[in-house]
């Protein structure tokens, strides 16, 4: 064989000589998947141009087996390690090195491989480059592996179940068996789930022989199928923060125990396996006169196999475990849901609630799902998933005060119940673990005083992104626009330093910022800006004048494209007064890439409004404040500011007295370079053109000529002309970049002359790539044009930065970003 510096080229002669033999059809890249070499059926190929170091080339490969492990795939019985240059094979059997294979390793499979690992010998050595006998053996291996792979008899390693690779193996059991849930996956000593007698994972999984299941005790919440995470709303809470959030408990005792009260229950009824409580005994506070905290705690939990561990884990040291003896239903716990009117009237905790010598403390992090969220409506799964509480009694009975879409979050009508049914005189409190959006926008039925605040990162209780998750004490007293959690809420934020994953129980926490302030909100934009705008289909209302609206127009995707193929909401309308569509809506920042859109016709689905001649620049602050999130990755400040139409008293004084005229033309600038405005130039299906104005680039249909004062102008040009001759220097850097773009942009193949293009436009139609492939068998991107590339890039960053010094100050002045 030939000698070559690289792999690819190996893999590719080894490749096109053997796979032939072994499938005719059978390609490279069918093999090369899971970022390895190859993977035939339950074979691993690991490649190297010379192999210098066996102990270090297996490790590696035993590092990808891992991995599979980790992921809960089937890990390959068999390792082929091939050395180009001297045609030779080292055959080796992955069950000797399940040891191995069982630890866990972070670095890449390719990192610290040297010096770390003994191999044993090899099953075989074949020197396949001159030996026809060996040459055959080898191939035979491979024939055998490729031919088990078809007929579904591959030999896998089967590994031990543990912390570590069990949600894997959860996710691939649901992935592989439809309508599963965990009793049919976990089982206990009682019930025979999945890994205690391996059924539809025999052969790649042990048996597992805990006599429990209290070693998953942390992760309980992630090995439910997501459709029953869903229903069951299964929130985890990380220890370190577990345990800070106990100081809030101690300060909520001391608020009674000097007072005429004789006991006090500390109630917790979605408790899960028992984190917030586990440490409340350990390093009680000497002031704190009754140190046995967990005979005053009353736990309840909904998911069965959490009350098993819970009851294990606290029920012979709390005062209550509800029910004290439960038996498995359908993966629940008869008479332990929260939100029933059989659990209101529990004689146990009732007989505490009615008794006013007894101080009630609720203690929780509430159940969090939120039906109409956009992980359930990717997943399609919103409806399926309100079925099992969303019309239960305290649901039901809480829609007199959480009004509208509020009752969709699990977490608002726990929150509301808990000072409902158990909140009842002023020594009483409720330390609550959640999204601050219950009292940020929650004015009308939540206005309790907050003792003090913590903000957490949510990504640590097994959520899909950061943000705060608040923890605070409320009192049972009403607060006044001055008190803490009156018009705002000061918060401490804490990271959690060196948490691994996925229990994330390890780590010590640390002080991001002492100051965090959070504001209610009290209007969100469609309240106070889209108001100006009719709801009527047939006229939009100007304060000038009336106007009529032609219904044969088109539509727009999200991705400025005209939407012909989408589910239509709305009709789309056009007038020549109509210059584009916003969309701004909702008031949090969680989904922010779904909730703004700049678009030039009437987006498909709503939503929004028309952006018009007359006065699309005072709006275009809402479009700004839309992608705030995207220039402020700090996850304590996400779930602390909302966009909010606060401040409209202050900014329409402000336009009318001209004080805001040169921001909005920033506003205006920033729109016109930003690549989050979508715009573009385009010829309708309805046979009219649709021009880009929110562009500085005036060729509508015509080259440009300042001399031809016939020639069109964008509206954006035309509003910029004074603004452009006096740009400070870093808007003349960006407008400098943009003008050599739009040169360059003119020079790509697929210019159109009869277009005008924005930033956006540019990007998704000109900026175009080629692939070539690389020595690891990828595909690379090639950019056609890269000095035009790589000017799009620089404009991406000088936008970020202009964003930061020009526009976002006012964004806050002016509260719409709260």
């Amino acid at each position: 064989m030939n000698n070559y510096d690289y792999e690819l080229p190996e893999q590719v002669e080894f490749y096109d000589k053997y796979l032939p033999l072994i499938n005719s059809s059978l390609t490279a890249d069918d093999i090369r998947v899971r970022s390895t070499d190859g993977l035939i059926g339950d074979l691993l190929l690991e490649f190297k141009p010379s192999i210098k170091d066996l102990n270090a080339v297996l490790f590696q490969a035993i590092k990808y087996l891992s991995h599979f492990r980790l992921n809960g795939q089937a890990v390959p019985s068999n390792i082929l390690l091939i050395s180009y240059d001297d045609g030779t094979a080292y055959y080796y059997k992955a069950d000797d090195y399940l040891a191995d294979i069982e630890k866990v390793y972070t670095r890449a499979a390719s990192k610290d491989v040297t010096g770390q690992f003994v191999a044993g010998d090899p099953q075989s050595i074949w020197h396949y480059g001159d030996d026809a006998v060996d040459e055959d053996s080898m191939l035979q291996l491979m024939k055998n592996a490729y031919k088990r792979d078809q007929n579904g008899n591959q030999q896998w390693v089967a590994v031990h179940i543990d912390t570590d690779d069990i949600i894997g193996w959860a996710t691939t059991y649901y992935k592989e068996n439809k309508g599963a849930r965990k009793a049919d996956f976990l089982g206990d000593s009682t019930i025979i789930g999945e890994i205690r007698q391996p059924r539809k994972l025999k052969g790649r999984i042990l048996p597992y022989t805990g006599k429990d299941n209290a070693a998953f005790q942390y992760i309980m919440d992630k090995l439910n199928d997501y459709v029953e995470r869903a229903d069951l709303g299964a929130f985890y809470t990380p220890m370190p923060y577990a345990t800070k959030s106990n100081e809030l408990v101690y300060d909520a005792i001391r608020r009674f125990q000097l007072s005429d009260n004789n006991d006090y229950i500390i109630l917790d009824r979605c408790a899960g396996t028992g984190n917030l409580e586990s440490t409340l005994n350990d390093n009680v506070p000497d002031d704190i006169i009754d140190k046995d905290i967990l005979s005053h705690v009353i736990v309840n939990t909904y998911e069965f196999f959490e009350y098993k561990v819970l009851k294990q884990r606290l029920g012979d040291q709390v005062r209550n475990i509800i029910p004290p003896v439960a038996n498995f239903t359908d993966g629940t716990v008869e008479g332990s849901d929260a939100l029933s009117q059989e659990f209101v009237e529990n004689p146990i905790i009732k007989q505490y609630v009615d008794n006013p010598k007894c101080t009630v403390i609720i203690y929780e992090n509430p159940p969090f799902a939120e039906t109409t969220s956009i992980e359930h409506q990717k997943r399609h799964s919103g409806k399926s998933s309100s079925k099992k509480w969303k019309y239960n009694y305290v649901t039901m009975q809480s829609k007199q005060e959480l009004k509208g879409a509020r009752s969709n979050d699990m977490s608002n009508v726990f929150i509301w119940s808990a000072f409902h049914y158990y909140l009842r005189q002023p020594t009483d409190s409720a330390v609550i673990f959640s999204p601050l959006k219950y009292w940020k926008l929650g004015e009308d039925w939540f206005g309790f005083k907050a003792e003090k605040a913590f903000a957490f990162n949510r990504k640590y209780f097994h959520a899909v992104r950061q943000m705060v998750n608040g923890c605070v004490l409320w009192v049972n007293e009403q607060a006044n626009s001055t008190d803490n959690g009156g018009e705002s809420l000061k918060l401490t934020a804490y990271d959690i330093i060196d948490a691994q994953a996925p229990n994330y129980d390890t780590g010590e926490l640390a002080v991001i910022d002492e100051n965090v302030v959070a504001k209610r909100i009290h209007s969100n934009f469609s309240q106070s800006y889209y108001d100006e705008i009719s709801k009527s289909d047939d006229v939009i209302q100007q304060k000038e004048k009336p106007y009529p609206l032609h219904p044969d127009a088109i539509w727009s995707a999200f991705n400025g494209r005209e939407g012909r193929d989408k589910s239509l909401s709305v009709n789309a309308k056009y007038n020549s007064d109509i210059i584009g569509y916003l969309t701004a809506q909702a008031s949090t920042f969680e989904n922010d890439s779904s909730m703004t859109h700049l678009l030039r016709n009437t987006q498909y689905n709503g939503h929004g409004f028309h952006l018009r001649a007359a006065d699309y620049l005072i709006k275009l602050p809402m479009f700004a404040a839309g992608w705030w999130k995207a220039y402020r990755p700090n996850w304590w400040e996400i779930g602390v500011y909302y966009r909010s139409g606060d401040g409209k008293t202050a900014f329409d004084r402000d336009v009318k007295a001209g004080k805001l005229d040169h921001w909005l033309n920033q506003v205006l600038f920033y729109t016109c370079l930003e690549n989050y405005n979508k715009i573009r130039s385009l010829e309708g299906s309805d046979g009219r053109w649709y021009y880009n104005e929110l562009c500085l680039d005036d060729n509508k249909g015509k080259v440009y000529d300042p001399d031809d004062k016939s020639a069109p102008t964008t509206l954006a040009s035309e509003q910029l002309s004074e603004f452009l001759n006096k740009l400070d220097q870093e808007e003349t850097k960006m407008y400098e970049l943009w003008l050599r773009i739009l040169n360059e942009a003119k020079n790509t193949v697929k210019y159109n002359p009869k277009l005008n293009y924005g930033i956006f436009q540019i990007n998704d139609e000109l900026d175009t790539y080629h692939t070539v492939p690389t020595k690891r068998g990828k595909d690379k991107k090639v950019w056609d044009y890269i000095q035009l590339h790589s000017d799009l890039n620089t404009m991406r960053g000088l936008v970020k930065t202009y964003y930061h010094t020009h526009i976002m100050s006012n964004l806050f002045k002016y509260s719409f970003i709260k």
